[in-house]
């Protein structure tokens, strides 16, 4: 006679925390078979479901620290070290009250649904169905991938409720269809709020860079007073030489002309006084690049003030594009169009040609 004892075949064993990690990660493409798996086996201890929902945690985290690292190096080293290990600290607090809470609800969940299941295995469907948080941290980085891990979290909790819990499959699939898009409308806004945040940031750094001081604008209206009475003094201090009708007069003239320079030593003096002015232009030009190729300069202008905007940019364009040149211009030519475009800066000047505050920034476009 067989023993029956013998012909008994072994109770199924609990799954060990690799085991688990490994039937979590398969899940994600193969959840109905993984859980058909399970629901012949007892569920683990608390304590390894734990360990899985935390490591899942930390994964989550270091990939969005990365993916911030990579978007903006400059983020992350604006802290200290023990700054950012805070708030990872703080984070795995959050994610544990989040996954217990999770475990919680599907407990609910599963009790309302379904005829059976019990805590141990609340928290091993919760821990299971994190699996996809480093998912969705990953998908994070492609624009068009970011709500895929969602709706996949959302498929493995309903296939976890009707194996673990015994619920009925097209009423686990509607709860966590509804379930799936609340937590993806709190994505989208939440990645609104992200972008509006750091474009913001973003906005204040490049005005706190290239925003023009009081004391900038100052010099650079001394400069553009001092160019235009360069240009007025030009003729005077090169006065014209004797002309032929001086020379026809001969010794009969009542008094003869002075000794000027000579020509050369004129020639060398109009040189030097125009280089002297196309430095003192090209300073004043540079000085202004900053404010004039800032993005955020025409925000709130009216159509009047938009229209001086450009005129100046293309006044000090041809005028830059002129010195570079050598250009030979006549002093009215230029006394007139330094004397234009002082009075199109102090215009914008008087207008608010600075930079909008940082609440004031455009918002974003919609995530696509």
């Amino acid at each position: 006679m067989s023993d029956p004892e013998k012909d008994k075949e072994p109770a199924p064993a609990a799954p060990k925390l690799g085991e688990l990690f490994e039937l979590a990660a398969t899940a994600l493409f193969n959840a109905p078979g993984v859980f058909a798996r399970l629901e012949a086996r007892p569920a683990p201890g608390p304590g390894a479901a734990f360990l899985m929902a935390l490591a899942w945690g930390v994964l989550f985290i270091a990939l969005n620290l990365m993916h911030a690292t990579i978007a903006n190096p400059a983020a992350l080293r604006a802290y200290a070290p023990w700054q950012i290990g805070a708030v990872g600290f703080f984070g795995l607090g959050l994610w544990t009250a989040l996954y217990l809470l999770g475990a919680s609800l599907v407990y609910g969940l599963g009790r309302a649904l379904g005829s059976a299941g019990d805590f141990d295995r609340a928290l091993l469907v919760a821990a299971i169905t994190l699996a996809a948080a480093p998912a969705q941290a990953l998908c994070s980085w492609f624009p068009m991938a970011w709500a895929a891990p969602t709706v996949v979290a959302a498929w493995m909790l309903a296939c976890g409720l009707s194996a673990m819990f015994k619920a009925d499959p097209w009423a686990a699939r509607g709860v966590c269809a509804a379930l799936a898009a609340g937590v993806l409308g709190l994505q989208y806004g939440a990645g609104l709020v992200v972008e509006k945040y750091s474009a913001g940031a973003q906005l204040a750094a490049v005005a706190a860079q290239s925003a023009p001081s009081a004391s900038q604008l100052a010099e650079l209206q001394q400069q553009m007073q001092q160019i235009q009475t360069a240009v007025e003094e030009a003729p005077k201090a090169n006065p014209p030489g004797p002309s032929s009708l001086d020379l026809l007069r001969g010794p009969a003239a009542e008094e003869a002309p002075p000794a000027g320079p000579t020509d050369m030593q004129q020639i060398a003096k109009i040189n030097a006084s125009g280089d002297a002015m196309n430095k003192s232009m090209v300073t004043m030009l540079d000085s202004m690049a900053p404010m004039l190729n800032n993005p955020l300069i025409t925000k709130n202008m009216t159509l009047q003030q938009k229209s001086d905007y450009n005129e100046l940019k293309t006044m000090l364009s041809d005028l830059k594009a002129g010195i570079a040149s050598n250009t030979i211009t006549s002093p009215q030519e230029q006394q007139a169009k330094m004397l234009k475009i002082q009075q199109l800066v102090m215009r914008m000047m008087s207008a608010g040609m600075t930079m909008p505050p940082p609440q004031a920034a455009p918002a974003p476009g919609a995530r696509k």
